[in-house]
């Protein structure tokens, strides 16, 4: 399933929220899951708002990050446009 990691899929399965079959009786088979199964296991689970705010709030604050990084970057590089000007002209 894209965008849920391995140790999530397999606390799932542990607890039998999301039903896994294997090829053969081997244990270090991988798990196999079907379509159904995976839809029925997402819509089980419910999106806590929380995280979901603490999400956009950490993109926001990288984006004010590279807001600044981006003004520091412009004020040095017209600092040192100015000085390379100076020692050209001299």
């Amino acid at each position: 399933m894209q965008g849920i990691s391995i140790v999530t899929l397999s606390k799932w399965v542990s607890e039998c929220r999301l039903k896994a079959y294997r090829k053969g009786n081997n244990l270090k088979s991988p798990y196999l899951f079907t379509r159904e199964d995976c839809l029925a296991a997402l819509q089980a689970v419910t999106a806590s708002p929380y995280k979901h705010e603490r999400v956009q709030r950490i993109k926001s604050e990288k984006d004010q990050n590279l807001v600044r990084k981006n003004e520091t970057s412009e004020k040095l590089h017209d600092l040192l446009k100015i000085r390379t000007k100076r020692r050209a002209s001299t």
